[in-house]
């Protein structure tokens, strides 16, 4: 099924823009707690595209940097974080993190733990959203394939891919981050130089409409009680991914609890799902084990 009532959502988080806000950027975990410590789970480390990038023998800077790029006429702001250890010679894989609505790119990168759980092997882009009402301070994003966030995503990829040596690129986002999440899979999707070949949504839904990108693999977390996007969104997320990839619908249990691989999945195209009963900011925050779970499939998608 593809189709899922995306106003809902956006009426929803209209009403409650405080709660999504606070579970988004305070997310419920201690941003240096266990996150995503150990980070294995499988596979040789992530894939690289093919072709080196232009940025690939270039010396660049390493740390957190604060970007600014124009898109459509219009500045757009990101924080970007480069390894210590990055090697111009070698492809790093890239990770988009996209941030709940009312939240920023800073909190995204305060809470969600990707950097940990990557421990020096990815490089991270926390994209800046713009306001989606007349408050300014209501950050989010815009879904459609020929919006203003997809665009932001396709220029922000070939400054990175042009700027550092860049392997295959993933994402994940929480709330409106893991619909941002679904939507750049849904347009992006496939395994061509700039496309995301995996994606972590949690606690989001979507894809919305008929999908153009190719299928990818997928990590679907989602609360069994969470009061502030259903988790049908999740159910429905999950069961879009599944049916493009053509998986099963049994399942078998991973690491970490309480997550299920579906059995049948072709290469590549791993589909798991981790429904928790965790109950942080009315079940909508963001687990502790979210990014070990994300990093485990980037891990194994090449």
């Amino acid at each position: 099924m593809r189709a899922h009532p995306g106003a809902l959502f956006l009426a929803m988080a209209m009403a409650t823009a405080t709660a999504c806000g606070g579970g988004d950027d305070d997310g419920g975990v201690d941003p240096t707690g266990d996150g995503g410590v150990d980070g294995g789970g499988g596979g040789d480390g992530p894939g690289v595209d093919a072709a080196p990038t232009g940025g690939c023998g270039t010396t660049q800077p390493t740390g957190v940097q604060n970007g600014t790029i124009q898109v459509g006429g219009v500045d757009r702001t990101y924080v970007l974080f480069v390894p210590a250890g990055y090697d111009p010679q070698t492809p790093t894989p890239l990770v988009f993190a996209w941030h709940g609505r009312t939240g920023t790119a800073a909190g995204a990168r305060g809470y969600f733990g990707i950097e940990a759980a990557a421990a020096g092997a990815a490089i991270i882009v926390y994209p800046q959203g713009l306001p989606v009402s007349a408050e300014p301070s209501d950050t989010g994003w815009e879904l459609a394939g020929n919006g203003r966030d997809l665009a932001f995503y396709d220029a922000l990829a070939e400054r990175l891919r042009a700027t550092y040596c860049i392997g295959s690129s993933y994402s994940l986002g929480h709330s409106f981050g893991g619909y941002m999440s679904n939507a750049v899979a849904c347009h992006r999707g496939g395994t061509g130089p700039g496309q995301v070949r995996a994606i972590a949504p949690v606690a989001g839904g979507g894809p919305f409409g008929a999908c153009p990108g190719d299928p990818v693999a997928a990590v679907i977390i989602h609360g069994m009680t969470d009061a502030v996007v259903p988790f049908s969104q999740g159910e429905g997320s999950r069961d879009v991914w599944r049916a493009e990839a053509g998986c099963a619908t049994t399942s078998t249990a991973i690491d970490p609890a309480p997550c299920v691989v579906y059995d049948g999945c072709p290469a590549g195209r791993s589909v798991r799902f981790c429904a928790h009963g965790e109950t942080a900011f009315q079940g909508h925050g963001w687990p502790a084990w979210a990014a070990a779970a994300a990093w485990r499939l980037f891990q194994a998608t090449p």
